[in-house]
């Protein structure tokens, strides 16, 4: 029989009070009515029952996953934000949904105080959101300086690299010139596209944030620079290339496609070699990923890649080049050797013994194989000894 009206609704329960008071408490929060905000935060630990106001607030969450402190902060409402630090004493660094914290949203709406006070209250001027995006980031491509030398005089990574590259590639994308010119590795190159500052300020056509970096030390004979002087879209304006030239960049390339793609491959490489010398690895992989877009049957660039995920801990992407590496060249050494190297991380034992031996009997003078095989054997037996115990 089918329901009628009346007792469909009653399939339903109404909202709890608690749950009508969190949409409220984070408008109070949002427009610094801290008198309605503290009554609410009392009517909602009276409705819970928790013990304590804090505990009520740390309860409350609104859409996207957002906390009252993270409103106050994207309102810039600096009372809030002291009354729930300081005499509620809240998390400061408690994360939304997306990973976006209220230092963040205090970035994101440039509330250059309320930044300040939560960094001076142990906010972490590092703590990233879910995109691997950190406070300086976001502040470096506002070109808020004042925000950025308050991350900075906090201690916080002037190079950390997401996948939009560093807070620098985001500033010089932007066209924003600063003081992280002082500061950052101007020549560091995107995770994905390996490209640096200076070339993102050539796309830009900002003049000002071009001198900036070149002044600081931007190499302006690197590769993607090179490529842009000889870009047939006419990427660089006659006042910026004017500056490169002046700085000594020049337009020696092959005119041929093929010819300018065997030079990419080649000096990618050569970019991930030398990010590998100075234990930059990742870099060094973003170098050896863009080549391989270029030239994907190359087993060398999976081999390189391969270490470069091994040195950053990365067990398991270490194994799948390795692997992808012996199926372009069965015949290699190498490719036996990054697979039991992967396997070793892995504490897969057994398996890297049977990998490392194969390279073992194609190469038995390789010094550095037999190595690997005997370290490979001992954790075999060592692990097997502790599981028999």
């Amino acid at each position: 029989m089918a329901p009628t009206p009346r007792s469909a609704a009653s399939m339903f329960s109404e909202p709890s009070i608690a749950a009508q008071l969190v949409n409220p408490l984070s408008h109070a929060a949002y427009n610094g009515d801290l008198h309605l905000f503290k009554k609410l935060v009392r009517l909602l630990e009276l409705d819970e029952g928790k013990g304590s106001l804090r505990e009520a607030v740390e309860a409350s969450r609104a859409d996207r996953g957002m906390w009252p402190l993270q409103h106050a902060a994207l309102g810039g409402r600096l009372e809030v934000c002291r009354y729930l630090v300081e005499e509620l004493r809240v998390d400061v660094d408690v994360p939304g949904d997306e990973g976006t914290t209220a230092l963040m949203y205090a970035i994101y709406n440039e509330k250059t105080a309320v930044a300040k006070y939560l960094l001076d209250h142990g906010a972490n001027p590092d703590k990233a959101d879910g995109w691997s995006l950190t406070p300086l980031h976001h502040a470096a491509g506002l070109g808020n300086c004042e925000i950025v030398e308050s991350l900075l005089a906090k201690g916080a990574h002037v190079d950390p690299i997401a996948l939009r590259g560093t807070p620098q590639h985001l500033a010089a994308n932007k066209g924003q010139a600063g003081k992280l010119d002082y500061y950052a590795d101007v020549n560091k190159m995107d995770m994905i596209f390996p490209v640096t500052p200076l070339f993102l300020a050539i796309e830009a056509t900002s003049v000002k944030c071009m001198k900036l970096l070149v002044e600081a030390g931007a190499d302006v004979k690197a590769d993607c620079i090179l490529a842009a002087l000889n870009d047939d879209t006419n990427i660089v304006s006659s006042e910026c290339l004017s500056i490169l030239m002046e700085a000594g960049a020049n337009r020696d390339v092959p005119d041929n496609e093929e010819g300018m793609n065997k030079m990419n491959v080649a000096d990618l490489k050569s970019l991930g070699s030398k990010a590998v010398e100075r234990k930059d690895y990742l870099s060094a992989s973003g170098f050896y990923s863009k080549a391989m877009v270029l030239d994907p049957e190359d087993a060398t660039l999976f081999s390189n890649r391969s270490l470069c995920w091994l040195r950053m801990g990365d067990g398991q992407k270490a194994l799948m080049d390795a692997l992808e590496c012996k199926k372009l060249r069965p015949d290699w050494t190498k490719a036996c050797y990054r697979q039991g190297a992967a396997l070793l991380l892995l504490k897969d034992y057994k398996s890297a013994c049977d990998a490392l031996f194969d390279g073992f009997k194609m190469d038995p003078e390789n010094a550095e194989i037999e190595h690997a095989l005997r370290e490979a054997m001992e954790s075999l037996k060592i692990s097997q000894s502790a599981k028999a115990k």
